[in-house]
């Protein structure tokens, strides 16, 4: 009887070592997959970050643009700008001036 106990217990180790075997494959295979997919997405990320670097950039350039209009748009509202465009455009001087032209 001993031996017949023996022997059926081997016959369950030897069939559950294959599921085993086929288990430890797809363990291995998913831990493979993991490990894949995270070093993607940390690639992904440092591209995300790149792209958000140069829009920041962008963002900047922007908002200096719109400042330096903003300023040019409050300087042509002014008496200085209207005086330097009729000196520029039309030649005109103030009374006491003497205007010295170059030969």
């Amino acid at each position: 009887m001993m031996a017949a106990n023996k022997r059926a217990g081997r016959r369950r180790r030897s069939k559950h070592r294959g599921s085993m075997k086929v288990i430890t494959v797809i363990v291995v295979m998913m831990c493979c997959m993991f490990g894949f997919f995270t070093w993607q997405n940390t690639q992904k990320s440092k591209q995300y970050a790149l792209i958000e670097q140069n829009l920041q950039k962008q963002i900047e350039d922007e908002e200096e643009n719109q400042k330096a209009i903003e300023e040019k748009a409050a300087y042509q509202k002014t008496d200085a700008y209207i005086e330097d465009l009729a000196r520029d455009k039309l030649g005109l001087v103030h009374e006491n001036e003497i205007i010295f032209k170059k030969k």
